[in-house]
């Protein structure tokens, strides 16, 4: 991922300095995810793409599709929980990313009924390792199953 941030700052003439600037973060941070010691977490990639809203959020995150979405401003990929099926769009037609309002973590241990498997059909060996729910204030809670 540091090597797709890295050709954003030079796709846009950027110095690592300016880009910091312009995304709202620290400058040691790009620093550190530039020099591999860091990799970016989720604010810095929401910041990146709320003030980049050319760039393709799959090719940020994954390094799948173009650079670049095909129609300006306007995500490619749609909120998984949406209401009602389409992006979330702010009063400038952008992609709306939520801020951080903080999280809360709760894990415990969940139990499968006897008689279900919490493995597949074609692969037993695939076993739920984490169930997280995530809320619409953009809190969350993690499930770790109890080993048997």
């Amino acid at each position: 991922m540091k090597d797709r941030i890295q050709r954003i700052i030079d796709d846009k003439n950027l110095t690592s300095s300016r880009f910091a600037d312009e995304v709202g973060i620290n400058r040691p941070t790009v620093s550190h995810i530039l020099n591999g010691r860091n990799n970016p977490g989720l604010e810095v990639l929401q910041r990146i793409l709320s003030t980049y809203k050319d760039v393709n959020a799959a090719w940020l995150i994954s390094g799948v599709g173009p650079m670049y979405n095909s129609l300006q401003g306007e995500s490619t990929i749609p909120f998984l929980f949406d209401e009602n099926g389409s992006n979330m769009m702010d009063s400038q037609g952008g992609t709306e990313y939520p801020k951080e309002m903080g999280s809360k973590i709760a894990v415990s241990g969940i139990k499968m009924p006897d008689n279900q498997d919490n493995t597949t059909k074609n692969s037993p060996a695939v076993k739920v390792k984490k169930i997280a729910i995530f809320y619409s204030d953009n809190t969350y809670e993690e499930f770790i199953p109890m080993p048997k």
